[in-house]
């Protein structure tokens, strides 16, 4: 039975002394040693034979909300704390940590949306590109490949930039579309302010506005704006009305 720290006192502790058999208490504890009573460790005597707690059995509930390497964690916790030797239950408490780290690692089921860097997408941008596109005189069909060709020009956005790394004729190969149609709707996007090209050597880079699009840690989004602002808003025509 636990004695109280009140009759520890009227035993002659003070409260220091109570609060380091604590503080060993909770270093044995950590370590898997055998667990002792406050009066245990500031008497001197040694761990008492106490039956060990078998780990507990899990409900399906309980499953479903672990999962099965959550399951595994916590019974291996458990079964560290039911062990004798500090050294085998300090290596149950260290797999149960790594356990734990891979009940919390995100699966991949199809897709990876981490692995490649992913793709913010401001949903007023889209908003406001479909509204340019809906005042021109541009067909349904012209407005819909313009906005898939939107798509993927943000889908390859350079890495902690504001320019495609497809060129237009990559674009079509992509699309599967052939290269007129592909020139018209690029002119389209550009004079609603879509997106900007500026003439590189041969090709014309293509860019976009990082404030609706953005590929890469959004810590360095601000200097991707201010390049942005400094090297093509100048140069950007204004979007037709």
């Amino acid at each position: 039975m636990a004695v109280s720290a009140i009759e520890l006192r009227r035993r002659g502790y003070d409260d220091e002394d109570i609060a380091l058999a604590r503080t060993v208490q909770d270093a044995n504890r950590r370590a898997g040693a055998p667990y002792r009573t406050l009066a245990e460790i500031l008497s001197g005597q040694k761990a008492r034979s106490r039956p060990s707690a078998p780990p507990e059995d899990l409900t399906t509930r309980q499953l479903g909300r672990r999962g099965r390497l959550g399951q595994a964690a916590l019974l291996a916790d458990q079964a560290a704390l039911a062990e004798n030797d500090p050294d085998r239950a300090a290596q149950m408490r260290y797999h149960a940590q790594g356990l734990k780290a891979l009940a919390r690692k995100p699966v991949q089921l199809e897709f990876d949306f981490f692995g490649g860097g992913n793709v913010s997408l401001g949903h007023q941008y889209i908003d406001a590109i479909q509204t340019r596109l809906l005042k021109t005189d541009a067909t349904p069909a012209d407005r819909m490949q313009a906005l898939a060709t939107l798509t993927m020009i943000v889908r390859h956005l350079g890495w902690q930039s504001y320019a495609c790394d497809k060129t237009a004729a990559e674009l079509c190969e992509l699309l599967g579309v052939h290269r007129q149609h592909m020139s018209d709707t690029l002119a389209l996007l550009e004079r609603i302010g879509a997106i900007t090209r500026t003439k590189r050597g041969r090709t014309k880079l293509i860019t976009i506005n990082p404030e609706g699009a953005f590929r890469g840690d959004v810590t360095r989004h601000a200097e991707a704006v201010d390049r942005y602002r400094a090297e093509v808003v100048q140069l950007r025509p204004e979007p037709a009305e």
